[in-house]
């Protein structure tokens, strides 16, 4: 049986997200679904790297 493009691709963000959590990496929904989304191509990496920092990014303290 022959899987479509979109097919192949869930399954290796699948085995990539498996593969984190055998090293106890937990990634939220929305972390899988980006992910997904920069693999087939409908969110540039860029983006999802700035909202990656911006997410992480410690604000300075005032003082």
């Amino acid at each position: 049986m022959k899987r479509s493009k979109n097919q192949t691709v869930a399954f290796k963000v699948a085995q990539a997200v498996g593969s984190m959590a055998i090293e106890n990496v937990q990634l939220s929904r929305d972390a899988r679904a980006r992910m997904l989304r920069v693999a087939r191509g409908s969110e540039p990496a860029s983006v999802a790297i700035d909202a990656l920092v911006e997410q992480y990014r410690q604000v300075e303290p005032v003082g």
